[in-house]
């Protein structure tokens, strides 16, 4: 299963968010009979994550913490996150639920530096799915667009990799 680079979809939520400083969208094509929601990639895109990737994100953590950026680590973090997801509003104290549909879910990760929006956009046909990943980047200050300077590398090889393991996981898995 091979991620590729696609344009934002013309129907998808994230359009009322655009312009935006930065933009990208990931697709993978899933063939069989499994249909996944858009809810069930986006907790399990945020949830479980490869541990290289965790391991990057603790780095990032400790690195910004100082400059007041949020870290998300709280306690009940996977379970909140699981339950504004399903409920399709609310906020788990880093991420908030901003737009929902039957095959997309939006959410907004803000901090005083930039507002970052992510989105699971499914698509369907007979026998096959598309789904794809969508970043949206509002830099509110300098420090933001500092800050994803040096992180917008790193975003694309995990946003593609999450990806990739998040379906790989979920066809896996029985319905």
């Amino acid at each position: 299963m091979k991620s590729y680079k696609t344009d934002i979809p013309t129907d998808s939520l994230t359009q009322e968010y655009l312009p935006a400083n930065y933009t990208d969208a990931f697709a993978c094509e899933v063939t069989g009979a499994q249909k996944l929601s858009a809810d069930d990639m986006m907790i399990s895109f945020w949830t479980v994550v490869p541990d290289w990737v965790d391991a990057l994100f603790k780095v990032r953590n400790l690195l910004v913490r100082p400059f007041g950026l949020e870290t998300g680590e709280t306690d009940n973090y996977i379970e909140k996150f699981e339950e504004i997801i399903r409920a399709g509003k609310g906020s788990n104290g880093i991420m908030s639920v901003v737009a929902k549909s039957d095959n997309e879910t939006v959410v907004l990760l803000s901090d005083k530096h930039l507002d970052a929006y992510m989105s699971v956009y499914t698509t369907s046909r007979d026998d096959s799915q598309t789904v794809v990943v969508l970043t949206l980047v509002h830099y509110k200050n300098i420090f933001g667009k500092v800050y994803f300077f040096f992180i917008r590398p790193f975003h694309t090889v995990i946003v593609k990799s999450i990806l990739q393991n998040t379906l790989k996981r979920l066809l896996s898995c029985p319905t």
